[in-house]
């Protein structure tokens, strides 16, 4: 697994395509790799049985949400731990409602027919089937340590998912982040060989000393992150980009731990995280981060 790539940058789709189309669809994923794409992030829930499902967010999103009738959900308060995946399989999540506040941040995002929440282990077939030499898998694993009744615990999480992985031959493709640092301890005590990526966001607040989301962790100044993470046998570290400047990318590339920025979707910060030298950068429009980079002749992989 190739990280970082001195003179490169590395580009993710996130959630697939987010920008082009329906986020964590088969299709977003598919649409990536016939444009050349070879890594992506993605996100993990569990089914009430216990199958791991490609989606982001706790419940099911009434933004682009539709029912058997093709309606839009009205219940926002739908748990994905609440539906088996058959029940799961009855929505559609093919159309962005471009009159929702989540829709007018993608109002050029195509809409498809019957796109259902896929399985992980459809994701990691399709994945298989164009596993190129530098394909890269972020899978994060959705947890939180501030509610309960969301997700099974880190432990049951972990398990269910590596065993998933472990019959794909997509093992040494992937590396594993999450916000609530608990389910990276988890992974570490299954098999510290496994690469673990440490997610951070200041702008929700998450980031402090002995945070919950830090597993509780001592941190006494958010500069130390990195060489905490390092310590913490992180392989990477994935802040919001607008949490980073030269002065941390520089600490951390000290610390030989790469840095993956998240979500960044306008040229100039583009252009602007590639000038702080970052290794990775997670867009929602992989396509416009790939031309960028081959008009102005920057290496990409």
């Amino acid at each position: 697994m190739i990280l970082s790539k001195p003179g490169y940058i590395k580009i993710y789709g996130h959630r697939g395509a987010r920008g082009d189309l329906p986020e964590n669809t088969l299709e977003s994923f598919r649409y990536l790799f016939e444009n050349n794409i070879h890594a992506y992030e993605t996100d993990i829930l569990i089914s009430k049985d216990l199958i791991p499902v490609i989606t982001h967010d706790f419940k099911l999103d009434p933004s682009y949400t539709k029912d058997v009738n093709g309606n839009w959900i009205e219940d926002d308060n739908i748990k994905i731990i609440e539906l088996t995946y058959e029940e799961i399989l009855k929505y559609d999540v093919g159309t962005l409602n471009k009159l929702s506040r989540y829709g007018r941040k993608f109002i050029n995002q195509k809409s498809l027919d019957n796109q259902k929440i896929p399985k992980l282990s459809d994701l990691l077939k399709l994945s298989s089937d164009n596993d190129f030499d530098d394909l890269l898998i972020n899978l994060e694993i959705k947890s939180t340590p501030i509610e309960e009744g969301l997700t099974p615990s880190p432990k049951d999480m972990v398990n269910i998912v590596i065993d998933v992985v472990s019959r794909s031959n997509l093992s040494d493709k992937i590396i594993y982040s999450s916000f609530d640092w608990r389910v990276l301890r988890e992974i570490k005590e299954r098999d510290p060989k496994i690469p673990r990526a440490h997610l951070t966001s200041g702008a929700k607040g998450k980031i402090y000393d002995k945070s919950p989301w830090l597993d509780f962790t001592p941190l006494h100044s958010e500069v130390e992150l990195p060489k905490l993470i390092k310590a913490l046998g992180g392989s990477a570290w994935h802040p919001n980009y607008k949490d980073v400047n030269k002065e941390i990318i520089e600490i951390s590339r000290n610390e030989g731990l790469p840095v993956n920025v998240w979500t960044v979707n306008k040229e100039q910060d583009m252009l602007r995280m590639i000038d702080y030298g970052v290794d990775g950068i997670m867009t929602d429009y992989p396509l416009k981060l790939k031309e960028l980079c081959d008009k102005e002749d920057i290496n990409w992989f």
